[in-house]
């Protein structure tokens, strides 16, 4: 009887064992440094800081190792910084959209997007060149430089028995320009839309916040909660500290843990942020519709799961009568015996 339950035992092991997904990074086998210029502010950083009047032309210069055993190629592309849903300034998206407020964009003051092929085990020092308005700008105009090793498209395929994930990792080395020795502006916050919006299936309040000035916004903490018009109960609450934003941008901030379904109705918004230079207070009334809450829900993970939920009951009641069943068959037939 032991026997037989160790072999059930082993078959169910087998049978769930096929569900298993396997993740794999590549290792990462290049650096990426900065030769900092003359005109670099703060020498004790490793981006480029950078003093610049109008009109000004510059090489700025980036030294790319390649650590492997073969030759690899590398995407250098220049970005746009912005401000990403967790509220941390992101300089790598290549198509980053500029906020309205935006009046100097430092991805089109530095050269396009090349590509560059390093040989085993060697340094190439590769050139972008920054071209600096003619009009001057105030406070700071903030950028990236992006650098991602180039894969080959046989590292995408799966395998019979599984599926790999292949992570790849960039460089980012940023980009601060100014005109001026110290900046006196400070940042200023707007609320924009507050709406219902799913993320990865998982449905949440968000805020819309946006950094009006061309100045780097420190230290931003959020306190936030939703209630029901006219009403003081918090139905959904949300802090969140250590976050920034870059100069003139903005982004979505979530409210919730996207665990809970969406009810239509008419809704109020509490907010709070404070940064190192700045407070400030909004109050904001948005409305859930019927239609809304009906096809966020209808595509939300946590509707999926509770009907899962119940297949897997559903499942274990019947493995549970199965294994009875047999217990008692063998039971019967021993005692027949004895």
């Amino acid at each position: 009887m032991k026997k037989t339950f160790w072999r059930l035992m082993l078959i169910m092991g087998l049978v769930f064992s096929g569900l298993t997904l396997t993740a794999q990074a590549d290792d990462l086998n290049y650096t990426v440094q900065a030769e900092l210029p003359k005109n670099q502010i703060n020498n004790k950083v490793s981006y480029f800081d950078l003093k610049v009047t109008a009109g000004q032309t510059q090489d700025l210069t980036i030294r790319i190792k390649n650590n492997d055993s073969k030759e690899h190629q590398y995407t250098v592309s220049p970005n746009l910084a912005i401000t990403n849903d967790n509220g941390i300034i992101d300089y790598s998206q290549a198509k980053a959209k500029a906020d309205s407020s935006l009046k100097f964009n430092v991805k089109s003051a530095l050269s396009d997007k090349q590509t560059v092929t390093v040989p085993a085990k060697t340094t190439k020092k590769v050139t972008i060149k920054l071209t600096v308005p003619e009009k001057k700008f105030n406070g700071i105009a903030l950028g990236g430089i992006n650098v991602i090793q180039k894969t080959s498209t046989n590292q995408s395929s799966s395998s019979s028995s599984g599926m790999a994930i292949n992570n790849q990792y960039a460089y980012v080395l940023g980009v601060q320009l100014r005109e001026t020795d110290t900046i006196s502006i400070k940042p200023e916050m707007k609320l924009h839309t507050v709406k219902a919006q799913q993320r990865n299936y998982r449905n949440y309040v968000t805020a819309n916040l946006q950094n009006t000035q061309p100045v780097i916004m420190h230290g931003l903490k959020i306190k936030s909660y939703v209630t029901k018009a006219g009403s003081s109960k918090k139905l959904l609450t949300t802090e969140k500290e250590n976050m920034s934003m870059a100069p003139n941008s903005n982004f979505d901030f979530a409210l919730g843990d996207g665990s809970k379904q969406l009810k239509a109705g008419k809704y109020t918004l509490h907010l709070t942020a404070t940064a190192d230079q700045g407070k400030w207070q909004f109050t904001k009334n948005f409305t859930i519709t019927d239609k809304e809450a009906q096809t966020l829900n209808d595509s939300s993970i946590t509707q999926k799961s509770t009907n899962y939920f119940w297949w897997f009951v559903a499942l274990g009641v019947v493995i549970i009568a199965l294994l009875g069943a047999i217990i008692w068959l063998l039971l019967k037939n021993r005692r027949r015996q004895d």
